[in-house]
């Protein structure tokens, strides 16, 4: 049998030192659970399977589509070169833009 070596995690309190996040307290469903601060805006709450947040929305709603329920369109500054039909006639953007934050910004 081959020499194996490695880290063993075990279950239990670990440190969160390094991470940046700043816990406003914990929950203990399920395990300890920390509760960090946010910026997030709740407007409302929603009771299924148990309360659920509804966050405010950052973006300007131009119009809604009912389709599996009312779904918001937004406005955006992304500049729409081409139409697809083949894929339900949805926007393409050039990948070529000054700013990459503009398409990718919805990543962070």
């Amino acid at each position: 049998m081959p020499d194996a070596q490695g880290t063993l995690a075990v279950a239990g309190v670990s440190s969160i030192d390094n991470s940046g996040l700043k816990i406003a307290e914990t929950f203990s469903a399920a395990g300890l659970r920390p509760i960090s601060t946010s910026t997030l805006q709740i407007v409302q709450t929603y009771n299924s399977m148990g309360i659920r947040p509804i966050g405010a929305h950052t973006f300007e709603i131009v119009s809604s589509i009912n389709l599996s329920g009312i779904r918001p369109i937004g406005s955006s500054s992304l500049v729409v070169s081409e139409n697809y039909s083949s894929f339900g006639k949805r926007p393409m953007a050039s990948n070529d833009i000054d700013d990459s934050e503009i398409l990718m910004g919805f990543l962070d």
